[in-house]
């Protein structure tokens, strides 16, 4: 139950009334895709400077399908619906009548395909990568190659084989009770018997009809050079393009082509009255076909705004109209292992711009697709790229260092070589890796969705002049004070008002807070006699214990934890020792 009939939960439960709820009946599945492939690959050596390795790799990859065809692989938005109602005009929303349309369309049935998607007949992946010796000491390599991600669907729920019934509730006027929350009865698990009338009055899913193959083009080009005393130093670029990517997964990247219009965002205040969400006749009351909505007398306006009203969301997901860039340059030293010291060290400036939302991310959050026609491609407002941009998985720097050190004590060594010296102090190894990485961009959300639009998202609106961030070391200030754990800043953001998006962009210019940890492992190692050795190892990791900070407590405005760190990602310091004998 959600505080949404009295606006407090506990009273809704002492008067019965719950404000939202579902069942579901489900029938087994027998999902399942064919996957072929082979390559063939080849190294061809130009002469002593030059070496060339080239190959290409072929897939065929068939659509998803289900053994007795009980999935839906098409919503078909043209057909009138086998209700046959009309939506009466309405001279509030500036409405003609219309015709109820659509419906889920099953595998096949009516010459639909019995796969989802559209899965290209051959994936074709090229390779080459070269290395070319400039002089003794310097050698440049590269390389390209096109990868293609392997289907991903997910589990199905499809409707009629997997029923939801839901609850339905006015918010204004209850008129549904606790005990007996589905007065209709459940829906049954039909099948594809009702055919485009299966999940009326319901949310129902579908894979996008159009889903491609996401596909990636790599390449690199880097530049080593052997510098005295055991060294080297490496430049490299390296980037990759994405095609065809998905939105995000099953729920997170799903676009619901039943929002309402953004056209009818006014009527959210008509002369101080919120004409979106009035309660209006129902003309599918006593239509037995109409699921739940048969009893209402009445629905609000927004929902018959919906292109169709028979149905709650329409959930289209793994739509691939995502793309990708990524471009980053790496510096990198390297000593090999000899003498007392040896080891790694490199920077990594990167950039990754995106057009994705929902991106799965445990360190920071993001909002979800602020209006959903702009991922429709029969809309109006059809627009992919609307707010490409740097990715939520953007994080340009990143610093490892990974030195080995050799105590110059023991045999082989300068001092303390022989006898108790060298059993107490030889054989001593201390290794590092440090780690410095930035963090990932936030965005925010609002903790009250007022377009009333039924599945649009809404952000708030940025207060001009105002630092987003909290000023000062989030670990310093949570050391000195664990309440003292606000990250971004409320001041920052206000509240937008009924009929507006918001204006706040996808990604505020605030990072979370760096990832940065020390770990070090000591070994000493014992000479048994002959090929016998022992060895005690102790591991700490995490030395320091710095702290990796989960995503913020929430990211939406309004709520009560709005920008606040409350939990830690990573293991505090721990420690092991180990024991070896090898012989």
């Amino acid at each position: 139950n959600n505080p949404g009939n009295t606006g407090n939960a506990i009273a809704d439960l002492m008067l019965g009334y719950p404000f939202s709820g579902s069942l579901s009946l489900t029938s087994p599945f027998n999902d399942y895709l064919n996957y072929y492939g082979g390559f063939v690959q080849d190294d061809w050596r130009v002469n002593d400077k030059l070496t060339i390795n080239y190959g290409v790799r072929f897939e065929h990859e068939t659509g998803l399908a289900e053994k007795d065809n009980k999935l839906v692989v098409d919503f078909d938005r043209a057909t009138a619906s086998p209700l046959n109602v009309v939506i009466p005009a309405d001279p509030v929303a500036g409405t003609p009548a219309r015709q109820v349309l659509g419906g889920p369309v099953y595998a096949g049935q009516n010459g639909a395909n019995e796969y989802v998607g559209k899965p290209p007949s051959v994936k074709i992946s090229p390779r080459v990568g070269m290395a070319y010796s400039l002089n003794e000491r310097t050698v440049l390599r590269g390389g390209y190659g096109m990868f293609w991600a392997p289907w991903q669907s997910g589990s199905q729920s499809t409707p009629g084989y997997a029923q939801t019934s839901t609850l339905q509730q006015d918010v204004l006027v209850p008129i549904t009770a606790i005990n007996n929350p589905f007065p209709g009865g459940l829906l049954p698990v039909s099948g594809n018997a009702l055919g485009a009338l299966t999940g009326v009055s319901s949310s129902l899913t579908y894979i996008d009809p159009d889903r491609d193959a996401p596909r990636v083009h790599q390449y690199s080009l880097d530049v080593q050079r052997q510098l005295p005393g055991d060294m080297s130093i490496g430049l490299t670029y390296m980037g990759s393009t994405g095609h065809n990517l998905t939105w995000g997964g099953t729920s997170s990247g799903a676009v619901n082509i039943n929002q309402v219009d953004p056209m009818y965002l006014p009527l959210n205040n008509v002369d101080g009255r919120n004409r979106l969400t009035e309660l209006v006749p129902n003309p599918f009351y006593g239509n037995p076909a109409a699921g739940g909505f048969a009893t209402r007398t009445t629905l609000p306006r927004n929902q018959l705004l919906r292109p169709f009203p028979q149905f709650g969301d329409v959930n289209m997901v793994y739509s691939t109209l995502g793309r990708s860039q990524y471009n980053a340059g790496v510096i990198s030293i390297n000593k090999r292992a000899s003498g007392l010291w040896g080891g790694r060290i490199s920077y990594t400036y990167s950039n990754l711009k995106d057009n994705q939302f929902n991106q799965g991310n445990y360190y920071s959050n993001a909002p979800g697709i602020l209006n959903n026609f702009t991922a429709v491609p029969w809309s109006s407002y059809y627009n992919p790229d609307a707010e490409y941009g740097t990715s939520r998985l953007d994080s340009p720097h990143k610093l490892v260092a990974s030195p080995i050190i050799r105590l110059p004590f023991g045999e082989g060594q300068r001092w303390l070589n022989s006898g108790a010296g060298n059993l107490i102090a030889g054989g001593w190894t201390v290794s590092l890796v440090i780690q410095m990485q930035s963090g990932f961009p936030l965005g925010v959300s609002q903790n009250v969705n007022n377009t009333n639009l039924l599945g649009s998202s809404q952000r708030p609106n940025v207060v001009p002049g105002v630092d987003q961030g909290v000023s000062g070391s989030i670990t310093d200030r949570l050391r000195a004070d664990p309440s003292d754990n606000l990250y971004l800043n409320p001041a920052a953001f206000s509240q937008a008002p009924a009929g507006t998006f918001g204006n706040a962009p996808r990604l505020i210019d605030v990072y979370s807070p760096w990832r940065n940890s020390t770990d070090m492992a000591i070994n000493k190692d014992f000479g048994l006699g002959g090929s016998r050795t022992a060895t005690l190892r102790l591991e700490v990791i995490n030395l320091f214990d710095n702290p990796w900070y989960a995503a913020l407590s929430s990211t939406a405005q309004g709520n009560q934890n709005f920008g606040r760190l409350t939990a830690q990602a990573n293991y505090s310091r721990t420690m092991q020792v180990t024991a070896r004998f090898t012989f």
